[in-house]
């Protein structure tokens, strides 16, 4: 998921935020592999990190999600998100090891969120 309103200072209001382009670079990119990557790209309007922008949310159902910040809208940026986004897609857990990490990635997570987990079932639990 990226940020698509982002913009790092100083930004020129008149030309399109830097989230939405390298979500446009990465988009772009990830439409070379011809949907041969288990990635999907996704926009979203804030992702609460506006002093850290550009800003990317990497996340898969049962693995910890990442977040990723200032990242430049490059497609250096945009072609290692989505090397690292195949990387942590294709582990088991959503650890991809540090020494795979492509060199635009490295020195911009701001943090890991928990997995979410899926609820119990408690309706045996509690007549």
């Amino acid at each position: 998921m990226l940020c698509e309103t982002c913009r790092r200072a100083p930004a020129d209001p008149t030309r399109p935020s830097d989230g939405a382009q390298l979500a446009g670079l990465v988009a772009q990119a990830l439409a070379a592999y011809g949907g041969a990557l288990p990635v999907r790209v996704s926009r979203t309007r804030c992702l609460w990190a506006c002093k850290r922008s550009c800003t990317a949310h990497v996340r898969a159902r049962g693995k910890p999600g990442y977040v990723l910040c200032e990242l430049e809208p490059t497609a250096a940026s945009a072609q290692g998100l989505i090397e690292y986004a195949r990387l942590y897609a294709e582990s088991p857990d959503g650890a991809v090891p540090f020494k795979t990490w492509p060199d635009a990635v490295r020195g911009h997570f701001l943090c890991r969120i928990p997995p979410v987990l899926e609820p119990r079932d408690t309706s045996e639990e509690h007549p």
